[in-house]
C-alpha cells in the first residue's frame, strides 16, 4: 500500500506541477488570462498528490516511532482476511488479524496487518502468538511484525 501511496501522489503531484506551471506561465507571458483555466484545472492534482505523498511520509514516520519506542506484545492469530477496501485488477488483498488484551483497561484490541497478495495462513499453522508492536499509551498505534515469520513477496 505504501508504494502505492508513494507511485499516485508522484503521479499526481507531477501532472498537478505541470498544468499549474504551464498555466501561469502562458497566462502571464502571452497575457491571456483565460489561460489560467490550465493553473486551475492543475490545483487539484497537485494537491491530491501532496496528500498522497504526505499521507505516505506519515505512516513512514509512525512505523519508524514504532521500532523505536513501541513495546512488543503478542497477540493470539484470529484470521486471514481479504481487505475489501483495496481491490487491484479485480482481486483483494489479504490481511492477518490478531488480537490481545490490554492489561492496562482490561479491554481487546483487534490488530490487522499491512496487504498481502499471498497467502499467508500455511506460514502461520505453527504460530498461535503474532508480534506486534503497540504505543503502550494508545492500542490504535500498532504496527503487526511479520518479518521473520513470513517470506517476502517476489
Amino acid at each position: 500500500m505504501k508504494r502505492i501511496n508513494l507511485m499516485i501522489g508522484g503521479i499526481f503531484t507531477a501532472v498537478g506541477v505541470v498544468f499549474v506551471v504551464v498555466g501561469l506561465l502562458t497566462a502571464l507571458l502571452l497575457r491571456v488570462p483565460l489561460l489560467l483555466f490550465f493553473t486551475l484545472f492543475g490545483l487539484p492534482f497537485l494537491l491530491l498528490g501532496i496528500g498522497f505523498l504526505r499521507r505516505d511520509a506519515h505512516e513512514k514516520q509512525d512505523d519508524a516511532w514504532l521500532q523505536e519506542n513501541g513495546s512488543t506484545i503478542y497477540a493470539d492469530f484470529v484470521a486471514v482476511q481479504f481487505n475489501t477496501s483495496v481491490q487491484v485488477n479485480g482481486r483483494y488483498p489479504l490481511i492477518i488479524q490478531c488480537q490481545a488484551v490490554n492489561p492496562a483497561d482490561g479491554k481487546v484490541y483487534l490488530f490487522e496487518s499491512k496487504n498481502f497478495w499471498f497467502d499467508p495462513e500455511p506460514f502461520l499453522r505453527d504460530r498461535p502468538k503474532i508480534p506486534v508492536l503497540v504505543d503502550p499509551d494508545d492500542y490504535h498505534r500498532y504496527l503487526v511484525k511479520t518479518d521473520g515469520i513470513l517470506p517476502e513477496e517476489g
